[in-house]
């Protein structure tokens, strides 16, 4: 496996925002966005460090795009969102140069974009998010 990047806040990431993990496996992890447009925003993340999925090997992009599936599936059952986004960011100003999938909640028809999070999500929203996707 790829090593990790020193100073990448997804390969360095302390202790305390594994609170915001949903689900992990040996290629990716689940997590609640730490700056949440909407939510329920989620991001599948690669454990192994990858500057953008252009970078990763096929079976890590394909494994990921796999449990951004199961985890829109869910998303849109048990937060009863009207839509989503799936997407994936590449070479934007102010993205996180480390593969990562958004899974981003539509409830209204507004425009939004995956780096309009402003706010930080707060620890009421990880336990309610995690309640009603029933982890």
């Amino acid at each position: 496996m790829k090593a990790a990047k020193k100073g990448c806040v997804f390969c360095e990431m302390p202790e305390v925002e594994r609170s915001r993990v949903l689900y992990e496996d040996r290629i990716c992890r689940v997590m609640l966005s730490r700056y949440p447009v909407e939510k329920g925003h989620l991001l599948v993340v690669s454990k192994a460090h990858y500057a953008s999925m252009l970078d990763a090997p096929d079976p890590v992009v394909g494994r990921m795009f796999n449990v951004a599936k199961r985890f829109g599936k869910i998303t849109m059952k048990k937060l009863r969102c009207k839509g989503m986004d799936i997407g994936v960011n590449i070479g934007c100003a102010g993205s996180i140069p480390h593969f990562h999938i958004h899974i981003l909640p539509r409830y209204s028809k507004r425009i939004i974009h995956f780096a309009t999070g402003k706010n930080e999500i707060q620890r009421k929203e990880i336990r309610e998010v995690m309640h009603l996707i029933g982890l």
